[in-house]
């Protein structure tokens, strides 16, 4: 649901630039008015997606190879728009702002059906569950004080290389885990 409201805001920001250039830029190509309205587009949609749709998906690299990533995702995005619109303009020779919008409008729909698929799969994917027994640990320690008794010796020294644990509860909770004492 989240991704749909975020993807219409995203068309009608998409759709009022690249129509906003074609009216008021005397000669701009049709192409070209795709590729900025695209840009503006895509800064609007990463804002969103990351901090609104796919917040509750933590980021398993850093804000700026994620970044890179849906930047990437968009620019293939944008190439099968501009396909269509290069192919409206170029081969069937259809340059009115009807014909181009109707390929653009086409052009969105099938670039958007590929990006949510490569955002949930490569740029806001779920988290591994490495990641998420870290989350669920820390989740523990922040509510209970305290591993409990079912803890790993990885869990433990995890949460103290996090700063979860005391010095004093790291060495107690470890010593309950070695292989003599478990």
């Amino acid at each position: 649901m989240k991704f749909g409201l975020v993807g219409v805001l995203n068309t009608l920001i998409n759709l009022a630039v690249f129509n906003a250039l074609l009216i008021a830029v005397h000669d701009v190509g049709r192409v070209k008015a795709n590729f900025v309205a695209t840009a503006v587009a895509t800064v609007f949609a990463y804002v969103m997606n990351r901090y609104w749709t796919f917040k509750h998906r933590p980021s398993e690299h850093s804000r700026s190879r994620e970044f890179l990533l849906f930047v990437f995702f968009n620019v293939v995005g944008l190439g099968i728009e501009s396909a269509l619109i290069g192919g409206t303009v170029y081969i069937l020779g259809a340059n009115t702002i009807v014909a181009v919008n109707i390929a653009k409008i086409l052009g969105l729909v099938l670039g958007t059906i590929f990006r949510f698929w490569a955002y949930r799969t490569f740029v806001f994917k779920p988290p591994t569950p490495a990641v998420a027994d870290a989350e669920a640990l820390t989740a523990a320690v922040a509510t209970a004080g305290t591993l409990g008794v079912d803890a790993t010796l990885e869990q433990i020294e995890a949460a103290y290389s996090d700063g979860l644990l005391t010095e004093e509860e790291y060495s107690q909770l470890a010593a309950a885990k070695t292989p003599a004492n478990a």
